[in-house]
């Protein structure tokens, strides 16, 4: 028996998420943008007094519903180019913006980087480098999601 999932209203943002993905023969690097709705964002900076030295961290908490358009990376990776847009995974490295947008990342292209598209973003609607990932959609479990970590 499956659990039914009851978001709460605050999860009400929209995110997009860049996926990176490496070629194993010619190491090219491309960048794979999906959309995704109903997602909870949330900004948790910390504060860490260590020998009088304050460490601050300003990471990022993005937690997105469980989504059939989710595919493990082993399982995204091996998708053909013209099909990884209509899916997503979740990576370390991969890139999360605030919001829709319609960007489009070439690393070999000036002002099209992933450094530029974070320079852009970063201060404008939030985005993140994914850090750290947990897919939180095992049985019995209230509102699957996937946690995504990052700063």
């Amino acid at each position: 028996m499956s659990m039914i999932n009851f978001y709460p209203s605050w999860w009400n943002t929209t995110v997009t998420i860049y996926n990176k993905y490496k070629d194993p023969i010619t190491d090219m690097v491309t960048w794979y943008k999906h959309t995704i709705t109903g997602c909870f964002w949330k900004y948790t900076g910390n504060k860490v007094t260590i020998n009088q030295a304050v460490l601050e961290t300003n990471d990022i908490i993005c937690r997105i519903r469980k989504s059939p358009e989710f595919l493990e990376n082993y399982e995204w990776i091996n998708l053909p180019a013209d099909t990884k847009p209509n899916y997503f995974t979740l990576n370390k490295g991969d890139i999360l913006i605030r919001g829709a947008v319609d960007d489009e990342v070439n690393e070999y292209q000036q002002g099209q980087r992933s450094t530029d598209l974070i320079k852009k973003y970063k201060n404008l609607q939030g985005c993140m480098i994914v850090s750290e990932f947990t897919i939180n959609t095992d049985g019995g479990r209230c509102n699957e999601h996937y946690y995504v970590k990052g700063e």
